[in-house]
């Protein structure tokens, strides 16, 4: 990881709370090793909002974030994350400056509409995807970056045969992957964490000849999916990733169902998940265990999240549910809520 302190460049906010949405990105970056977009776009919009308002106030009350959040005609999963920076940015600024009288905002907020539900693709699809990845050429009139096809079939094997998140697989650095061993070090996760994940030989083998191929240009060296590009030091971002993604899904045949309905570039880490469950079932012991390891490696803030993904599919995971009941009772609980939550819609 890099040593150099971060600033919040002039200019980015101009609300009356833009010294302290600079300073709070500051903090987070350079203290908790969180990355800047993460919190960048969602404190954009908000400081946008905060100056179209005739009486801008620098306490962040309850009328001013609800009235923002009520301003926002997003899909759940986004008014959830613009939730999620707003409740840290008041976190900070309570801890931190000391300021009082901050409103929280609630982990959950009701809103209407329907509950998006995440894409699990089969198997089938997943070759598909990955074989189009290999085979996949550009345009004639296109003149893709000198090693960008090379990094694309590289990163669709490592999301899902990691599950790792694609800002993840975008920030991974050269000393991180260790290609012969089989290990990589994720040191720019969600939340500040960092974990360790095992490549299967598959995976290695790809990454193998990943870096062969990618010895055939210059590179930074810097990034491990390094482009070729002069711009970023050659690191791939996540917007070039999704386009090379929706790429593959229609050579692959796969139907994409628009904005807001997938499937998304993130359901690959869902479908890990998913896969890996389902091979729980097929082993002896106990499966509950398993499901903490699971979580461990996908970087999951809590087990809560990783017994979500239970839900997805009744079908597929009857076995795993019926299993988990010898250990727990929660499963079961979790599974006819979710479903109660589809039937509701």
């Amino acid at each position: 990881m890099s040593d150099r302190i971060y600033t919040c460049g002039s200019g980015l906010f101009s609300s009356c709370l833009a010294d302290t949405m600079s300073a709070f990105v500051e903090y987070k970056v350079n203290v908790g090793g969180c990355v800047p977009e993460s919190f960048l776009p969602v404190l954009k919009r908000f400081d946008r909002y905060l100056t179209g308002l005739p009486e801008p106030n620098a306490r962040l009350d309850a009328d001013t974030v609800l009235g923002f959040m009520e301003s926002q005609d997003v899909k759940n999963s986004t008014a959830a994350r613009q939730a999620s920076v707003l409740r840290s940015l008041g976190q900070y600024m309570s801890s931190v400056p000391g300021i009082s009288d901050i409103y929280m905002v609630p982990r959950l907020i009701k809103r209407k509409g329907k509950t998006f539900v995440p894409y699990v693709f089969s198997r089938d699809e997943i070759y598909a995807l990955l074989d189009a990845a290999e085979h996949y050429q550009p345009k004639c009139r296109n003149k893709p970056t000198v090693n960008i096809l090379n990094c694309m079939r590289c990163i669709m094997a490592l999301l899902y045969c990691t599950g790792m998140r694609v800002s993840e697989a975008s920030f991974l650095s050269v000393s991180d992957v260790d290609a012969e061993q089989g290990v990589i070090h994720i040191n720019r996760a969600k939340n500040g964490n960092r974990r360790i994940v095992t490549m299967s030989c598959s995976l290695k083998a790809a990454c193998s000849r990943y870096l062969d191929e990618s010895k055939r240009h210059k590179l930074s060296g810097i990034y491990f999916f390094d482009s070729g590009s002069r711009a970023n030091g050659g690191r791939v971002t996540r917007s070039c990733i999704y386009s090379y993604y929706r790429r593959f899904l229609s050579l692959a045949g796969i139907s994409h169902k628009g904005t807001g309905f997938g499937p998304r570039l993130h359901d690959l880490r869902v479908t890990f998940a998913v896969h890996s469950l389902r091979q729980l079932t097929e082993k002896n012991g106990d499966v509950n265990a398993c499901l903490y390891y699971l979580s461990a490696y996908m970087g999951h803030k809590s087990l809560v999240e990783t017994q979500g993904y239970l839900w997805l599919t009744s079908e597929l995971f009857e076995g795993t549910c019926t299993r988990m009941e010898e250990y727990t009772s929660f499963i079961t609980s979790i599974f006819d809520g979710k479903a109660g939550e589809a039937e509701d819609e």
